[in-house]
């Protein structure tokens, strides 16, 4: 597994939802978000731009926590190689949280990454649907877009990948919170 290094100040504050900060000091280097994402409220402000991955902790207890993790600063020119990286980040920060879990429940949580939407021809599209608030996580490697409704969500899956003899993309797994 590749270093990481989870960022902690003790003198500053973290802005509400965000959960951490991590960095990969090694080629390609990376400054990563990750947020917290409450399935139980209204998702504001998850519009972002930039490589980014979901991605899911199952507690020992049961409990579902859901994240997003985004980079702030760095990365590859090659988006795959970054979001591959930023996987393997997802996979370090749950190993962070089992160390906690185990000394709470004596044993550790799981954890998985977001299926595709549509593996062959949107590889790096996941869509996330909060069904409390009927809102649609889009994450489609270079950046978030949250909507409201299914209609609005094919409207953008159609702009993102619309190919120029005007094929879409077919229907794909929604993964649900």
């Amino acid at each position: 597994m590749r270093d990481f290094y989870l960022c902690h100040n003790p003198l500053g504050k973290i802005p509400a939802g965000r959960v951490a900060y991590i960095y990969h000091p090694d080629t390609p280097r990376i400054f990563s978000s990750v947020i917290e994402i409450d399935p139980s409220k209204e998702l504001l402000d998850f519009n972002f731009k930039g490589c980014n991955v979901i991605f899911e902790y199952d507690r020992p207890d049961g409990k579902r926590r859901l994240f997003l993790m985004i980079v702030m600063q760095g990365g590859a020119r090659n988006m795959d190689t970054t979001i591959t990286l930023l996987r393997e980040a997802a996979g370090w920060y749950c190993t962070c949280l089992n160390k906690e879990e185990l000394t709470t429940y004596g044993k550790p949580g799981s954890w998985s990454l977001m299926r595709p939407y549509n593996k062959d021809q949107a590889p790096n599209l996941e869509v996330l649907h909060i069904h409390s608030t009927n809102q649609y996580l889009i994450s489609y490697g270079a950046g978030t877009f949250c909507t409201e409704g299914i209609k609005e969500l094919h409207i953008i899956i159609d702009l993102l990948y619309k190919d120029e003899d005007g094929n879409v993309v077919e229907q794909g797994d929604i993964n649900y919170a």
